[in-house]
């Protein structure tokens, strides 16, 4: 009588288990660096937002730039999703966490992102 095998052997299931082992570790360092990348973006549009809405806002009233941290609890929540601290120097709205070496606050739109409309 041949009996034909019901299930997976030991072998099949250990090599099943180390390709899935490879496939994660390549997979979740580069979805966590898209995260942090998608974070950076949205702050960056975010600070974009607050700076020209803050600039109006200059104009309309007239006043200085101390009113800036009573302007973002008036009127924004949450800027940046890491929790990054907002400021207003030299005319630009900076993030304390996406601002060290983040150059894109350019409105010159790169190749890969949508332009301001």
């Amino acid at each position: 009588m041949d009996k034909k095998p019901d299930g997976f052997t030991l072998i099949e299931l250990i090599v099943t288990i180390a390709i899935l082992g490879i496939v994660a570790a390549i997979a979740i360092p580069r979805l966590t660096g898209f995260k942090n990348m998608a974070d950076e973006r949205v702050c960056v549009a975010n600070r974009k937002i607050v700076e020209k809405t803050y600039t109006a806002f200059l104009l309309e009233n007239e006043i200085g730039d101390v009113g800036f941290n009573s302007f973002m609890l008036a009127n924004f929540n949450e800027v940046c999703p890491s929790v990054g601290v907002i400021g207003y120097e030299d005319d630009k709205v900076k993030c304390s966490v996406h601002e060290v070496g983040s150059e894109s606050d350019e409105d010159d739109p790169s190749g890969d992102e949508v332009p301001w409309l």
